[in-house]
């Protein structure tokens, strides 16, 4: 049966429409696919040349085992981020006589051929044949392998369980954020060496040691017997629309669950997490807090430098994406026009969702906060000048671009929507709060300026209906222009 759902697969690739057209580009896809497993498996065989050409005096087998539970770490957020449900072909299947235990069978075999795992292996069995059966022989070389195997095994089930999760209660898509929070809180704050617990627990695969190995491995028969069970019971409507909190909130009478500004937050989010080029901004602004996480504690900058970076930072999610407010749905926007479609709400809701992104923020460098590496009274300030002045700025300047945007294309290389108003927008927002400090700390100190400052703020902030209206008038009095542009 899984020989018969595999030649299915090929099949489909095959007899695609685009497949003949697309045959040079996956050609040379397939090829540089080739060569970069070549590579990954260079490195693995020569890692222990590479740490001493690049002068590192350290034990290759050590080191590598220290940072191990970051690669595992990293390879569960690249493949909730990034890895595709590759089983979505198989759902006509269920309509078939076939037995969903093989189906779902099939889904769990399918589940550990991804990306991730298939060049960690490669780096890893040459690593191990070359650095580590010489030293600890055969015996140690296989209860290592076979224990490293099985973690990865159990990050691509724990990621596919979640993502299945995620389909029947959406808010569990914060998992991996408060799991990266909680690491850096226990590594900042309480001092756990993470790097160390990684190097005592394989280095004990490497002795002979079992009991880990039955650890991990009943670890991973749980796993399977999650998703198998979850798959079997919600294998329908894995992949509905209407689903998770979604439906909750629809059955929900109360008030709050009822509110339209809460279910347009929702689809917000859903219009994150299901484009790709909505997830590579987002993956961006992510890389940018963790560069800044390890920058801001490491240097000391000063004062309005500071004030500026806090700015950028508690802003980051919501300047990325709301400088492209109207055109992410460019292409369904007649659509929306033609429909029964709040503008107002609508605008409120993705304010809600990039406000949040701030809190978020907020908690994320909170470790450096307790630690006084971070001035909170200068972050907490720039926090509330882009959630009551920056956003409401940059939301009436996204009325201005007219530009079309395809959801599902790359960003590397891509200026599709990007235009010199946005550009102008952000700058302005940046440097006018600086401006504001340089002339206020003329008069007052640094504090006193910084409150001023905040009480504009809060004055705004308790505008923003009068914000709100501005924006929806200005967008209703351009939106044929606007329309012209995304047609283009």
């Amino acid at each position: 049966m899984f020989y018969r759902l595999f030649i299915n697969s090929v099949r489909n690739i095959v007899r695609d429409t685009k497949f003949d057209i697309n045959l040079i580009l996956k050609t040379l896809s397939l090829l540089s696919i080739i060569y970069i497993c070549i590579f990954v498996f260079y490195l693995g065989f020569n890692f222990e040349n590479i740490l001493d050409a690049s002068r590192l005096k350290m034990h290759p087998v050590d080191s590598f085992n220290s940072i191990l539970i970051f690669l595992f770490l990293i390879g569960i957020l690249l493949l909730f981020f990034f890895q595709k449900r590759n089983y979505s072909n198989l759902f006509p299947y269920l309509h078939l006589p076939i037995k969903r235990s093989k189906i779902i069978s099939y889904i769990l075999v399918l589940t550990l051929f991804n990306f991730f795992n298939i060049g960690f292996i490669l780096f890893f069995v040459a690593f191990s044949i070359k650095s580590v059966l010489p030293v600890y022989g055969i015996l140690g070389f296989t209860s290592y392998l076979l224990g490293v195997v099985l973690v990865l095994f159990g990050a691509s089930y724990f990621v596919l369980l979640l993502r299945n999760l995620i389909s029947v209660k959406s808010y569990l898509a914060l998992v991996p954020l408060i799991v990266v929070f909680l690491v850096i809180l226990l590594k900042i704050v309480f001092n756990v060496s993470f790097d160390t617990t990684s190097k005592l627990f394989f280095d004990s695969l490497l002795h002979g040691n079992i009991y880990p190995i039955f650890l991990i491995f009943f670890s991973l028969i749980g796993l399977l017997t999650a998703n198998f069970s979850l798959l079997k019971n919600t294998i329908y409507s894995i992949n509905s629309e209407d689903m998770g909190v979604f439906r909750t909130l629809k059955k929900s009478n109360t008030t709050f669950f009822n509110s339209d500004i809460i279910l347009y937050a929702l689809l917000e989010i859903k219009l994150i997490t299901r484009n790709k080029r909505l997830k590579g901004f987002f993956i961006i602004a992510i890389g940018f807090l963790f560069l800044f996480y390890y920058l801001l504690q490491n240097k000391q900058n000063g004062i309005y430098f500071s004030f500026i970076i806090y700015i950028f930072l508690t802003g980051i999610f919501g300047y990325i994406f709301s400088q492209y407010l109207f055109s992410w749905e460019s292409s369904y926007f007649e659509f929306i026009l033609s429909t029964k479609f709040n503008i107002l709400k609508y605008i409120k809701a993705k304010y809600l969702v990039y406000g949040s992104f701030g809190i978020f923020v907020l908690l994320f460098f909170l470790p450096l906060i307790i630690q006084k590496k971070i001035d909170f009274h200068l972050f907490l300030s720039a926090l509330l000048y882009n959630s009551g002045i920056g956003y409401f700025v940059i939301f009436y300047m996204a009325t201005f671009n007219c530009s079309r945007i395809e959801l599902n294309r790359n960003i590397f290389l891509n200026q599709q929507g990007s235009s010199s108003v946005q550009m102008i927008a952000l700058v302005m927002i940046l440097f006018l709060p600086l401006l504001m400090l340089l002339i206020l700390t003329t008069f007052f100190n640094i504090t006193q300026g910084l409150l001023v400052i905040n009480l504009l703020s809060m004055l705004s902030l308790l505008n923003e209906k009068k914000w709100f209206r501005t924006i929806v008038k200005q967008f209703s009095n351009r939106k044929y222009i606007n329309l012209e542009g995304y047609r283009k």
